[in-house]
């Protein structure tokens, strides 16, 4: 009855939608307040004959605000209503036509972006249909090249666009693009940010790195949920010593870039985009002490404003360096480091890869320290081709060129060694075990559970191989034998001795049981030791949020899983929608009983593959009408982010748009091409943004636009009073995108 009646949760009272926005201020010299300019806060007299509602509907004022408002839906949502369009169509059809004008180079702009293809030449200016020089020297840009092609295939539209229009007016100078760019930026991440507050819950995961202009680049991307799918998007670049702020520079004026200085960055990003901190409820990043400081790290100054976040330490970070804990062992280090000496060795030169091209088929891959998989893949890689190597070598060996020659006599003896050999075998060994973990981390839909599970399978199946070590390692001393034989050589012992201190030295005559001890069992303690100490449950299962997964509670006491539930669950009580922290605490003892209810019960009749295993799993499964706080809960569960590899995404984005030929980039500039990556599909019916292009730059074509039409239909916009409809227009639009966002969230709520 009341569709006009909205609540404000910050004035605690009620108002007339209409009325608030489009009645006058004053009727019959009387000032208009109750449910337009202040809200109604007296409740006991509202409806009846002479209730304050049933008064007020009838109030031909309110009546002429409704009307009012109604228009103007109706004409924002579709300009042909508004009266001037009706009257005049060709002036309708003049702004459909001015639209389709724009489409063809907005979708220019897009294939270069999604494709990184340089945009600007030589030439970016002058006329491109009438372009007479012939110049091979000077380039006229894929852009400029690309509309061509577009016009010799048939688009008569961009032909009759470039051929009327004047030469202010063609939207393909290199100001222009630069402008359109910035467009269908925002819009990307306008959208991103709409999808955020849509989710709620949020996590930022971001990190730094240098350009090819030596520029510190700071990379961020947004976890959230949407629905129940998990997204994992790039937001920005930023240039990060640009950004820093005053306070964070030290008095003698030198500008640090510090763990304190970079959370400061984050938080401004934060705020620059609307998001409201208090909902971030984690924070990916690596494990450098510039982020994990206690004292000054990133994490530490980020959580002193995002209150109920929680540090996510990338789990592919952690398991990479655990692995490089295998470099304490001597004959390991030893190992990798001849291994990235032979790669080097045949890269560096065409004659030596063209050799190894010969015997082997391809080129070796390098040992990346930043691409977790390439790492791993570039010393399997030599299990195989170690005899051919070994071959390339030998041929390079007998050039009459010194320096090659005596370097590939030198890996020839490094190869051929038992130490070697054995060192390379058990390395593949735990390699290989690790290598679908990496893959499997990288993934942008991974959850808690998920990444927990393939973590401790992975130490399950090490402290295994630890524990039957006697057995594990003879099939890997018989593969070495193997592999050294077919080099040319035994595997022998090394020579005893008893005042020997610079390398293994057991008191045993079996060369498998001397290898075993000096090489596979130190391999296998340290990189255990510290998966323990990186993966251990404390900070796996710091909030036991994981308890809600039906798959790991089902079977166990459920008072315990109760009590574990509600303590890891107190700190995002006040992000809940339960209410109070007191209510929300019962509102969950209650859902949980029946949550476990529910599956328990279930146990015996469905198969295992029916409970959900992983958080999103039971996300899915979750009914947010039944168990609105546990959704919540497991909202929050799938939002943590376990990896930074979407940060690690955006840097190699960063190497392909940003490269010597395009190193003086600007920041937006840059931003608006990474974030063509970072989406699946980009329409170039960008409708809002490219409306508001049409209205302050389209200066010799008849200004068109949905605002335009509905906000001045009375007056005749010229080039004289462009500039003050211009300003009116972004003061309108700007009011209209706030009061709509005040509706959207937090200020009101529709009754």
């Amino acid at each position: 009855m009341f569709h006009w009646l909205v609540m404000s949760d910050v004035s605690k009272g009620l108002y007339c939608k209409y009325c608030f926005l489009f009645a006058p201020a004053t009727k019959s010299n009387v000032t208009l307040k109750t449910l337009v300019k202040t809200p109604l806060l007296k409740f006991s007299k509202l409806t009846g004959k002479d209730g304050c509602l049933t008064v007020h509907s009838l109030n031909k004022y309110h009546l002429d605000s409704v009307l009012s408002g109604n228009a103007f839906l109706k004409s924002y949502q579709d300009p042909s209503f508004t009266i001037i369009n009706q009257v005049n169509l060709q002036r309708l059809n003049q702004i459909n036509e001015n639209r389709e004008r724009i489409r063809p180079i907005i979708e220019t702009l897009i294939l270069c972006g999604r494709q990184n293809i340089a945009l600007r030449g030589a030439i970016d200016d002058g006329p491109l249909l009438n372009d007479t020089s012939n110049s091979l020297v000077a380039n006229p840009g894929n852009f400029r090249e690309l509309l061509k092609f577009k016009i010799n295939s048939g688009d008569q539209n961009l032909k009759n666009h470039l051929d009327t229009t004047s030469s202010r007016a063609t939207y393909i100078s290199k100001t222009t693009q630069n402008e359109l760019l910035n467009c269908i930026g925002e819009e990307i991440q306008l959208q991103i940010i709409k999808d955020v507050n849509e989710a709620k819950f949020y996590a930022v995961i971001f990190d730094e790195t240098t350009d090819i202009a030596h520029r510190e680049q700071l990379s961020l991307s947004i976890r959230y949920i949407l629905n129940n799918k998990i997204n994992e998007k790039f937001l920005t670049f930023v240039d990060a010593y640009q950004s820093i702020l005053e306070e964070d520079i030290m008095l003698s004026g030198e500008t640090k870039f510090t763990g304190q200085a970079l959370g400061n960055i984050v938080l401004n990003i934060l705020k620059q985009f609307n998001l409201n901190v208090e909902n971030c409820v984690g924070i990916g990043t690596d494990g450098c002490a510039v982020m994990t400081s206690k004292s000054i790290g990133a994490v530490t100054t980020i959580l002193k404003e995002c209150i109920y976040a929680v540090r996510c330490p990338c789990f592919n970070h952690a398991l990479n360096n655990s692995l490089a804990q295998s470099s304490k062992v001597v004959s390991i280090r030893n190992t990798v480091g001849c291994l990235k000496e032979i790669v080097a060795f045949f890269n560096g030169s065409a004659k030596r890869i063209a050799i190894l091209k010969n015997k082997l088929g391809k080129s070796l891959s390098g040992l990346c320290q930043t691409r977790w998989i390439e790492q791993h893949d570039g010393i399997l890689q030599f299990k195989s081709t170690l005899p051919k190597i070994l071959e390339a070598l030998a041929d390079i060996k007998l050039w009459t060129d010194k320096n090659s020659s005596t370097k590939a006599n030198t890996l020839e003896l490094s190869i051929c060694n038992s130490s070697f050999i054995i060192s390379l075998y058990s390395l593949i060994d735990v390699l290989k075990w690790t290598l679908p973990v990496s893959r499997i981390l990288q993934s942008t839909s991974l959850d808690l559970e998920s990444a927990n599970f393939v973590i401790q399978e992975v130490k399950e199946v090490l402290n295994k191989n630890r524990t039957n070590s006697h057995n594990v390692f003879k099939d890997i001393f018989i593969e070495s034998s193997n592999m050294a034989k077919s080099l040319g050589f035994d595997i022998q012992l090394p020579r005893i001795s008893k005042t020997q201190m610079n390398r293994a030295n057991h008191p045993t005559q079996s060369v498998e049981d001397y290898y075993r001890w000096s090489i596979y069992i130190p391999l296998l303690d340290g990189v255990l030791g510290d998966m323990n100490t990186r993966f251990c449950p404390d900070v796996i299962n710091a909030f036991n949020l994981r308890l809600l997964i039906p798959k790991v509670f089902c079977g166990k006491e459920n008072n315990t899983l109760s009590i574990n539930i509600l303590e890891a669950s107190k700190r995002f009580f006040p992000l809940l929608s339960s209410g109070s922290d007191n209510t929300a605490d019962l509102h969950l003892q209650s859902e949980l009983e029946l949550w476990f209810k529910f599956w328990n019960k279930n146990i015996g009749v469905w198969s295992e593959d029916q409970f959900p295993s992983t958080a999103i799993d039971a996300l899915n499964k979750c009914d947010p009408n039944i168990f609105p706080t546990v959704y919540q809960l497991l909202s929050i569960v799938c939002t943590l982010p376990m990896s930074v590899a979407t940060a690690e995404r955006s840097f190699s984005t960063l190497r392909r748009v940003k490269t010597w030929l395009r190193s003086r980039m600007q920041e937006d500039r840059l931003t608006s091409l990474a974030g063509f990556s970072a989406v699946p599909t980009i329409s170039a019916r960008i409708k809002r943004r490219r409306e508001e292009y049409h209205v302050q730059y389209w200066y010799d074509q008849p200004i068109e636009g949905e605002f335009c039409t509905l906000c001045f239909s009375n007056y005749e916009i010229t080039n004289q009073n462009f500039d003050y409809f211009k300003c009116l227009l972004k003061v309108l639009t700007s009011c209209l995108q706030n009061f709509e966002e005040s509706l959207r969230t937090e200020h009101f709520s529709y009754s």
